[in-house]
């Protein structure tokens, strides 16, 4: 087999000489010099450009980029977050393995435990990543994998990461993180133990509302067999969005800073308004009243870029709240240029009833603001407003 892998690993900078942007290659397949090498790439033995269901140039750029960033050994790139997941879950487990999922999970991951993973013999068990007591008594028993995410969506609680990830190398258990609400350098998983870290690129890596992708980031020991599943299931980021997330990536650290400030801003002034009017919590991870401030501090380079606040009168006065914006957008996901306004209720935990989201710490009257450019100032006036109605 090649030593080389064949999907994105770290690279030094672009040359500044020649073109300054990566040509978009379409091509679904490459013509080779001889047959020796048509048999070597098809084998698995030669990288480069073969068939694009295998890899090609614009997205192991892309995957390039986020090793670096994530400091790890390679990326392999998918055509959407839940690509990615399933694909990270789907690649190490299968029928009698046990599979510990975190209950405070996105709701695309919670289905897939629920609805798929049985369905190929997989024991899934959740627990609670807010009581890691709940991970201590499942763990008593042989686990594969622990899959959980940090910052949770929506409430915006943090999970202390080296707590999980200590207790699953102790017992040879493999973590799984979406990192997708705070993707480095807000929070490098990595570095805390975790042996693959899962973004939905949609979202700040894109950065502009305009690609679906996902990726997956760790050690080539688990990467290579990650890579191997994408290759037979046929779930590779196309070249047109790779070549988009490229153009993004410059403006990462830019963006990432001036979200993280809106966000900020915009949950100070909101934690104004409690008690004076419909506001009755804010929650933020940068707020030093935060209930995980101490793990904040240890693994997190700021709050991020999402801020939620609960209104009293539950669901109808959040959903007249939600219609009274005129700057905020009403539209799932975050991570853009354009600030975005969800109800949980009915998005991300839509599939529980009132019930289990509150059970979750997700009361009816919260609302999910993911922070865009717009200023902080121009942001607050519209949730003012929209308060009004």
């Amino acid at each position: 087999m090649s030593s080389e892998p064949l999907y994105g690993t770290p690279r030094v900078h672009r040359d500044p000489i020649g073109p300054l942007v990566a040509p978009l290659v379409r091509a679904t397949t490459s013509g080779q010099p001889d047959t020796e090498a048509l048999r070597a790439c098809g084998a698995g033995e030669r990288s480069g450009d073969f068939y694009q269901r295998v890899g090609h140039a614009n997205g192991r750029q892309f995957e390039s980029l986020v090793a670096e960033l994530e400091g790890a050994d390679g990326a392999v790139a998918f055509a959407s977050g839940m690509a990615a997941m399933t694909a990270a879950i789907l690649t190490f487990a299968g029928a009698g393995n046990r599979v510990l999922i975190a209950e405070e999970i996105y709701g695309g991951t919670s289905g897939l435990a629920n609805v798929d993973l049985p369905r190929f013999g997989v024991h899934v068990e959740r627990f609670s990543s807010l009581d890691l007591s709940t991970l201590d008594r499942a763990l008593q028993r042989p686990a594969r994998l622990v899959v959980f995410e940090t910052p949770i969506n929506p409430t915006l609680r943090v999970i202390d990461l080296r707590a999980v990830t200590d207790r699953c190398r102790e017992l040879g258990v493999l973590s799984i993180l979406d990192g997708t609400f705070a993707p480095p350098p807000i929070q490098r998983a990595l570095q805390h133990g975790v042996d693959l870290v899962v973004h939905s690129a949609t979202k700040f890596f894109g950065g502009h509302s305009d690609v679906l992708a996902g990726v997956v980031a760790g050690r080539h020991a688990l990467l290579t067999s990650i890579d191997g599943f994408r290759r037979r299931t046929g779930a590779i980021l196309a070249p047109d969005p790779a070549w988009l997330l490229c153009r993004s990536w410059p403006t990462l650290p830019l963006r990432l800073q001036a979200q993280q400030a809106a966000a900020m801003e915009l949950a100070l002034r909101l934690r104004e308004l409690v008690g004076r009017g419909p506001i009755v919590g804010v929650s933020y991870p940068g707020l030093p009243e935060h209930p995980d401030r101490a793990v904040i501090e240890r693994q997190m380079s700021g709050g991020g870029c999402v801020v939620s606040f609960e209104v009293a009168g539950g669901l109808p006065r959040a959903r007249a709240v939600l219609d009274g914006f005129h700057v905020i957008a009403r539209a799932a996901s975050l991570g853009g240029v354009e600030s975005l306004a969800t109800l949980p209720a009915f998005t991300t935990h839509a599939a529980l009833d009132a019930a289990a989201r509150a059970r979750a710490g997700i009361p009816d009257g919260l609302i999910r603001v993911a922070v865009g450019l717009e200023g902080a100032a121009i942001l607050f006036e519209d949730v003012v407003q929209a308060l009004a109605h």
